[in-house]
């Protein structure tokens, strides 16, 4: 018995692992060993992908390099600012400010769903 996709359904891309490596930006684009953002498929891997889920700032925090306290500040989120999360792991969501798409990770206790207020 053969299964048919749905209409609705997007149609698949297909990819091919050919050549070397490119080179990223890890303060621009979100792409970790482990994880990337979706949007990167078509031309970085990872073992795993994520679509962002919209998040904010509770309050003015720090966008670090690192998930630590005494990591490199990349940018400070203002309150209200929108945060794609991409990974929610412990104390620290990491993703992007979508203003400026700078890539980081945020003290979990200092973002929230969007519309969740």
């Amino acid at each position: 018995m053969t299964e048919t996709v749905p209409s609705s359904y997007p149609p698949r891309v297909q990819f091919s692992l050919a050549g070397c490596s490119r080179a990223y930006d890890p303060a621009r684009q979100a792409i970790r060993p482990d994880l990337a953002d979706a949007a990167e498929a078509e031309h970085y891997f990872a073992p795993h992908y994520a679509m962002p889920a919209a998040w904010v700032a509770l309050r003015d925090t720090a966008l670090r390099t690192n998930n630590s306290k005494d990591a490199e500040c990349r940018a400070t989120l203002a309150t209200g600012a929108q945060f794609a999360l991409l990974d929610l792991t412990g104390d620290w969501g990491w993703g992007y400010a979508l203003d400026g798409h700078i890539v980081g990770y945020v003290a979990r206790e200092d973002i929230g769903p969007a519309g969740a207020a």
